[in-house]
């Protein structure tokens, strides 16, 4: 034993280490790139042709996101009954105020409508004024264009394309 502490093993039971030089080596490139946006080409834009509404979710970052049929939105939504078919829309949360699958935003005949889906910290629409008026969970409301959501405390507005 050593005057530190330690054992000392014997001289030559460990071999000497020849790769003791400063070699740097290069991690690989990702072999799968990240997921890029592509938002509808102008002429999907507005009115569709059977007349109706096309509408975006805008996030805080200026993306704007088509709702095409049902929407669910969260840190990492996953899909479940009755939304098997459903997009996902994973935001960038770094409060984690937004649940795991947080809400589902739905195009439905008579616009868009949101559902909370049981999330913590709730959803919220904001009036004119700013005042938030938290939603009940399980329950469709109805979304206007131009509308501001808070999923906890992530914001995001419902405008029309």
């Amino acid at each position: 034993m050593d005057s530190s502490g330690f054992i000392t093993p014997p001289p030559g039971l460990i071999p000497p280490r020849h790769d003791t030089d400063t070699h740097t080596e290069r991690i690989p490139p990702r072999s799968q790139s990240l997921p890029v946006f592509n938002p509808p080409a102008a002429s999907q834009q507005g009115a569709q042709a059977d007349g109706s509404t096309s509408w975006l979710v805008v996030l805080p970052t200026g993306a704007r996101v088509p709702v095409n049929g049902a929407l669910l939105v969260g840190r990492n939504p996953v899909r479940f009954k009755p939304w098997t078919a459903a997009e996902l829309l994973p935001v960038d949360d770094p409060a984690r105020s937004v649940s795991k699958t947080h809400a589902v935003l739905e195009e439905s005949a008579e616009g868009i409508r949101i559902t909370d889906l049981h999330s913590t910290n709730g959803v919220s629409v904001l009036d004119a004024a700013g005042a938030a008026t938290t939603l009940a969970s399980g329950v469709a409301t109805p979304l206007s264009a131009g509308t501001t959501v808070l999923f906890g405390s992530y914001r995001m507005q419902v405008v029309t394309a």
